[in-house]
């Protein structure tokens, strides 16, 4: 396989098995955020897609972790400017706890920052740990974490907690942020 993930470091390499392409990267720890401390591209026609292959390498790696989360989150009661798990979350504070845990990133605590601390991607590029949006005349009324499967994992106010919920064919989000 021309791909290969390993602590702190994703490359590719060319039919010769020599490596032409490497992102370094220092995972998310605590309080240290995910960062990039370098990246060689080799350029040429598939430039492009081998970039975005590596960086979803990354990004598998760090959702890993996601599943960690949401079983410590799930069932968990909705509480108005709720940021823990032991007094419960409202929307906002759900995923902020989720992106600072898995990121390891000082995430803003507002529906709305949220959506402008993230890079917008088409819809149909969702992928597991991004935040799905859905919006109304320019207010934000539901959001989320994808999980991946047409799931995602909110904080439902009518059922009073923190659930993981289909995306329905007739209710599809209308943005989704990422960090990638």
């Amino acid at each position: 396989m021309p791909y290969h993930l390993e602590d702190g470091r994703v490359t590719h390499t060319d039919d010769y098995g020599e490596v032409d392409s490497e992102i370094v990267f220092t995972p998310a720890s605590g309080e240290t955020p995910f960062q990039i401390v370098s990246a060689t591209i080799k350029q040429g026609a598939n430039a492009g897609f081998i970039q975005r292959v590596l960086m979803k390498m990354i990004m598998n790696s760090m959702h890993a972790a996601l599943w960690d989360v949401v079983a410590e989150v799930e069932g968990k009661p909705y509480q108005l400017q709720g940021r823990q798990p032991t007094n419960g979350f409202d929307l906002a504070g759900l995923i902020q706890y989720i992106y600072n845990k898995i990121y390891g990133v000082a995430f803003p605590a507002n529906l709305k920052q949220q959506m402008h601390a993230v890079q917008l991607v088409p819809v149909d590029q969702v992928m597991p740990g991004d935040i799905v949006f859905w919006v109304n005349n320019r207010l934000i009324t539901n959001a989320g974490i994808y999980l991946g499967g047409g799931r995602y994992l909110t904080v439902d106010v009518l059922a009073g907690q923190v659930q993981v919920k289909e995306i329905g064919s007739a209710w599809m989000p209308n943005y989704v942020g990422s960090l990638r």
